[in-house]
């Protein structure tokens, strides 16, 4: 039946643990085939509707969970109520019977008949109050999402035990993890209807609020890790652009990457020849005067020049003139000194 099938593609994890969750829980026990049913069959036989075996199944196991457990009925005790999960259970499996397309009109007949079979009950007056509570409700399945509202339900009673489960397993803290996460779509669709308009709210949805998985996820004792992980995972599926160049562009590269020319190199190339351009004629002209007037004579007197210095200078002068003929045809004889 349909309230009683496993979560697709949770495998053995669903098997192991979800079982555990109170709404689960419910389930199956809603689905059991006690040796008493029998008892209820009489009355169940008023039921006249197509497929009226499979819908007496439903009455006879429907009125056996009225009489042996109405205690538990009281929210105190279970905390939270059971009749909302009970017309669930009897909603979700009729459409499980019928099918939920364009079958609304049968199911809703299916459920009336199990409605008129509460009224002719003999119910001992202290229990009354009990069965009336939770006798079928028109009003939960007004709505076309009344499934989504039903999974919203089992979430909130669930929660507490998933929580607890989370802490202790530690090999199956992200399958819980995951497990809340899939619910982000439920609170989103309840969020935008409740703000668009709040009398179609489902009337447990402030209970449900305190765990929305925005809230909750991340006091989830695994939370680092696996957001840890999703972010190593995602740089990895999304390196950075390298850009991706031909042969041709490769080698043209490599090639001008020696003799690469910019404004600024430039500009100061010009500005060094300038400058040696502009200072050999003084050069030229300080050694002239130097070597060949009485001025060189007066440095070297008011320096201290050693001779042997003067020397040198002077060998170094006359092989300036001849090996480069700085000054052609015996330049020294066209410098005269003239006293002021």
């Amino acid at each position: 039946m349909a309230a009683g099938r496993s979560h697709g593609g949770l495998g053995e994890f669903s098997e192991m643990y979800l079982s555990a969750l109170p709404s689960k829980k419910f389930y199956n026990d809603m689905t059991k085939n006690y040796q008493d049913l029998s008892n209820y069959s009489q009355q169940c036989e008023q039921i006249i509707v197509s497929k009226s075996n499979d819908v007496k199944e439903i009455c006879k196991k429907y009125l056996r969970y009225l009489e042996k457990n109405y205690t538990l009925w009281n929210k105190v005790v279970s905390g939270y109520d059971v009749c909302i999960l009970l017309n669930y259970w009897i909603y979700d499996t009729l459409t499980g019977i019928y099918g939920p397309e364009n079958n609304s009109h049968i199911i809703d007949i299916a459920f009336s008949n199990l409605q008129l079979v509460l009224g002719y009950l003999n119910i001992d007056s202290t229990k009354k109050s009990f069965y009336e509570r939770c006798k079928p409700n028109y009003e939960m399945f007004k709505h076309k999402d009344w499934d989504k509202r039903k999974e919203l339900y089992e979430y909130y009673i669930d929660y507490t035990t998933i929580k607890q489960q989370s802490d202790i397993f530690d090999k199956q803290c992200k399958n819980f993890y995951e497990y809340i996460e899939r619910k982000k779509p439920l609170y989103k669709h309840f969020q935008d209807l409740c703000i668009s308009d709040n009398s179609s709210c489902p009337t447990f949805y402030d209970e449900c609020m305190s765990y929305n998985p925005d809230s909750v996820l991340s006091t989830i004792k695994c939370h680092d890790q696996i957001v840890s992980e999703r972010t190593a995972a995602e740089k990895d599926a999304n390196p950075p652009d390298i850009p991706q160049f031909s042969p041709q562009e490769r080698a043209s590269g490599s090639d001008s990457s020696h003799t690469v020319s910019t404004p600024e190199t430039s500009e100061i190339g010009k500005k060094v020849g300038h400058s040696v351009i502009g200072v050999a004629p003084v050069l030229l002209t300080a050694t002239a005067l130097y070597r060949y007037t009485p001025i060189g004579s007066w440095i070297r007197k008011l320096g201290g020049v050693n001779p042997n210095s003067i020397n040198d200078m002077d060998g170094f002068s006359t092989y300036t003139q001849e090996s480069g003929d700085m000054f052609s045809d015996s330049t020294g004889n066209y410098i005269s000194y003239q006293p002021i």
